[in-house]
């Protein structure tokens, strides 16, 4: 009975004992894809590696030619990685390779991709250290898409509520389907068209203008041009300037014979400013009329009277003659 338990125990650590070596061998084989083949071990620094992890593929020309063996932060801005690249690859890996983060695929795992640089250069060996460039960064790409969907959902949205209201009974579009503005913008054009037809003959005009007078041709390019009727108009000028001075003159004179008459003591203000003179002129004027009548009836008494009857009756006599 204890030979039993014994052998039993002896069977359980066997098997517990194998399946630890398998499960061992198992993520051996996981993690170190080529831990049969024969590899280079190569190495490139990045200042971020996007999410690598431990056992990633290493990718030349798009062929898987390795792992990531290892990842080691250096410091806070570099981070190296160590790469087992398969011997019968790195023949025609060359030391002048850039190596880049990339994606396996749109959401796949990250990778190593190595990619031939410029010029010619010697194939890798153990501890080349390779050239790096900055990879896609998949979540800035995200982030940017995702920008711009929200400004694409905005412009839509625009545009839709744009086409509504050009959609409208008043909109835009109802406008240019009315046949009445339709006509209106033709008769508007039509009147624009004649309008610059008109303002071409104007300007024609105008030219031809300017060339007459340049040319000496008509009354105004004989001013212009003639020396002689330059002179006359010239003459006239100074005639017109002398009689202006004339009419300057009498105009002071009349001018000062005015305030004369205006002034104190003066005929003009006597007559017309003093009220004493006006008085005695209306006083006089009144007995000059008085005594008119009176002369009149002085008259007629004397042709009624019998002395000077016959002399007024020859008068009237003589009159009636010449008439």
């Amino acid at each position: 009975m204890a030979t039993e338990r014994v052998n039993n125990i002896k069977l359980g650590a066997f098997v517990l004992g194998g399946t630890i070596v398998l499960m061992l061998a198992l993520y051996l084989l996981g993690t170190k894809r080529d831990l049969f083949s024969r590899t280079v071990d190569i190495h490139a620094w990045f200042n971020e590696v996007s999410g690598l992890r431990v056992g990633n593929n290493v990718r030349y020309a798009g062929i898987d030619v390795g792992t990531v063996e290892r990842i080691t932060i250096v410091n806070d801005t570099q981070v190296v990685v160590d790469m087992m690249v398969r011997k019968d690859a790195a023949e025609h890996i060359r030391t002048n390779a850039l190596a880049r983060i990339a994606s396996d695929g749109l959401m796949g795992n990250q990778l190593v991709s190595l990619q031939p640089g410029d010029g010619d250069g010697l194939p890798v060996v153990d501890g080349t250290v390779l050239r790096t460039v900055k990879g896609l960064d998949m979540d800035a790409m995200l982030r940017t898409l995702g920008s711009s969907n929200e400004n694409l959902v905005t412009i839509t949205t625009d545009l839709r509520e744009l086409t509504q209201r050009m959609n409208t009974v008043n909109g835009p579009l109802a406008l240019l389907s009315d046949t009445m503005l339709a006509q209106d913008v033709r008769l508007t054009l039509r009147g624009m068209v004649d309008a610059a037809a008109n303002a071409r003959e104007i300007t024609a005009g105008v030219n031809m203008l300017v060339r007459d007078l340049q040319a000496g041709k008509g009354a105004l390019g004989a001013l212009v041009s003639d020396p002689a009727a330059e002179q006359q108009v010239r003459d006239l000028l100074s005639t017109l300037g002398s009689v202006s001075d004339s009419l300057a003159r009498v105009s002071g004179d009349i001018s000062r014979f005015s305030q004369g008459l205006n002034a104190p003591g003066g005929l003009g203000h006597t007559l017309t400013r003093d009220t004493a003179v006006v008085a005695d002129v209306k006083r006089v004027i009144a007995h000059l009329d008085t005594s008119s009548a009176t002369l009149s009836e002085d008259l007629r008494a004397l042709q009624r009277n019998w002395f000077f009857r016959k002399y007024f009756k020859e008068k009237k006599d003589a009159r009636e003659q010449q008439r």
